[in-house]
């Protein structure tokens, strides 16, 4: 039975919704860093420029790595607003607040409860992994939105029309043209696994199989007609195997092997309601084994006595963390494709625990994540950063909030919610603008395209390729030199130009040159890995001391001196 809310109730919902969705928007203006997202908006960058939408181009070389759904987005995002930080960020941000509408619909499809879909949307909003995945864009946060997508068409399907089971193949299609195979995989194991289990198969023929196969596979197959063009059959053969399922199995990702490592990261990732969420399902599996016992059980799966119940869910957050645990290539964003799931999952633990008194032991483990981040908020400024007067006003705002508004909503949300409203916008705000200030790419590539206007290329000098913000900001490839005769190359065609590296390697540089050639410093700043922060660089009274120095200089031929002739 579907339980609405009072109107004035849900107006107080939505404006929650709204303040928890602030750190997400105030991410908008903030600079692109280094590696993968600088990366990604160099390539969008090119496909604008180059006119091909066909083809993949990193640095001025073809691109397999990634498939081509991403790039025709930010491209198109590039195309409408012009090519700036702001203009890649927009997609991002628009499909992931798209994406948490979507959550909020499929609770209403499967449970019919309004407050629990807004505490699901909540817990989405609030994840710390879904705030990574925005400040700091990647393939994961498109291709968790088409993940989302895919199961509330599924559930649109199911429980309205089946021709929406249509628009969830195309979801999966879609997801695949951004990250492979996996967007079919998860809604596999999670959907196939709910209709194994419960063996309905009435609701498997209604799914518009056969033909919804095809939907599925017309983007791949014109994906992989294009990589063939560009790659041979070592195209497709990366596209479906190598950069996916490889991951598992291929000894070129075997990186080291922890079983526990995505446990970790999803705790994590879905700090904001993992606490309670372990208590709740220890709890309950403890108690409901403990009356029927495992024989009954396992006779109440024989007897398919849980048709009725709906797996979905579970088994996308469960079944697959178990899966991916096995990967030979960890990296944390892989948990982020269960994040929406497990914020589903807990709108229906929260609903539960907060709002009916027969199970209010729970409550109080609620309240961990939200005072964590407040007293983070708070520490900031002690240890990370130097801020104004304005920022403990906003914190005494908050908590005054709380305060107010503890007789309208339980006290174990509103302190989650406005603790990690705080705790996320004051990295959107302080500490995120701190951290790009050490990457000044943004500076460097203003300084380039004024004083080498119509260059196409901007030269550096020991700088790791992965340094793609540069490249991005000056509106331009870049390339290394790396020995004498690429230098006396380069510099035979224009006797004097622009470059980057690290100003610990200047005279090194002269040495290479030879007396040949002049330095003449433009810029110089501080540079720090900004991808990697360290508790070094986190700290204010150590970052000094693990930062280094990057330099923009004119590299000039000396009129009359000969290169070839002196000495190195």
């Amino acid at each position: 039975m579907k339980e609405n809310l009072a109107p004035s109730e849900r107006i107080f919902y939505r404006i929650l919704l709204l303040l928890a969705s602030l750190p997400v928007l105030f991410t908008l203006p903030l600079d692109v860093i280094d590696i993968d997202s600088s990366q990604y908006a160099s390539i969008s960058r090119e496909l604008v420029l180059s006119g091909d939408f066909f083809t993949l181009f990193d640095n001025g070389r073809r691109y397999l790595d990634k498939p081509i759904l991403t790039f025709w987005t930010i491209a198109t995002s590039f195309s409408l607003f012009g090519i700036s930080n702001i203009a890649f960020r927009i997609p991002a941000i628009l499909l992931s607040l798209l994406s948490v509408f979507s959550i909020y619909r499929i609770t209403i499809l499967t449970g019919g409860k309004e407050r629990q879909g807004y505490l699901a949307s909540f817990a989405y909003l609030l994840a710390p992994g879904f705030y990574a995945m925005i400040v700091d864009p990647k393939i994961d946060v498109y291709l968790t939105a088409y993940l989302v997508f895919t199961y509330h068409f599924y559930y649109l399907g199911r429980k309205k029309n089946p021709n929406y089971f249509y628009l969830m193949y195309l979801m999966m299609s879609m997801g695949f043209i951004t990250k492979g195979p996996i967007s079919v995989v998860i809604p596999a194991l999670s959907i196939g696994g709910d209709i194994l289990f419960r063996r309905d198969w009435k609701l498997l023929l209604s799914m518009r199989v056969p033909t919804g196969i095809f939907v599925l596979a017309s983007l791949p197959a014109f994906w992989c007609v294009l990589l063939y063009k560009s790659f041979n059959s070592y195209g497709p053969s990366f596209f479906l195997w190598i950069q996916s399922f490889g991951r598992f199995y291929k000894e070129m990702y075997d990186v080291k092997f922890d079983p526990f490592y995505f446990y970790k990261s999803f705790s994590w990732a879905f700090f904001s309601g993992v606490v309670p969420m372990i208590i709740y399902i220890a709890f309950r599996t403890y108690n409901y084994i403990k009356s029927l016992g495992w024989k009954e059980i396992l006779r109440k799966i024989r007897a398919n006595e849980y048709k009725e119940i709906d797996f979905v869910i579970p088994f996308w957050v469960f079944l697959f963390l178990f899966l991916i645990s096995f990967s030979r290539f960890p990296l944390p964003q892989y948990t982020y494709w269960v994040l929406p799931g497990a914020a589903l999952y807990f709108g229906k633990i929260a609903e539960e625990s907060l709002f009916r008194s027969s199970v209010e032991r729970l409550r109080p483990s609620f309240l961990i994540a939200g005072l964590v981040y407040l007293v983070g908020y708070f520490l900031i400024p002690v240890f990370v950063a130097d801020v104004g007067i304005l920022y403990y006003v906003f914190g005494a705002i908050g908590i005054l909030f709380i305060m107010l508004s503890a007789q309208l909503i339980p006290l174990e949300v509103l302190v989650t919610l406005v603790g990690a409203t705080l705790f996320f916008s004051a990295i959107s705000l302080q500490f995120y603008p701190l951290l790009t200030s050490f990457q000044p790419a943004k500076e460097f590539g203003a300084k380039i395209k004024e004083l080498e206007p119509n260059e196409p290329v901007v030269y550096t000098f020991w700088l790791s390729n992965s340094k793609r913000s540069y490249g991005f900001y000056a509106e331009r490839n870049f390339r290394n030199v790396y020995d004498r005769d690429k230098l006396d190359k380069l510099w035979s065609e224009k006797p004097e130009r622009l470059l980057i590296l690290p100003s610990e390697k200047l005279g090194q540089l002269q040495e290479l040159a030879g007396p040949g050639y002049s330095i003449e410093p433009v810029l110089e700043r501080e540079s720090f890995k900004v991808a990697t922060p360290t508790i070094g660089f986190l700290k204010k009274e150590t970052r000094g001391l693990v930062t280094k120095k990057i330099s923009l200089i004119w590299l000039k031929k000396i009129q009359g001196k000969s290169s070839k002739n002196s000495k190195v």
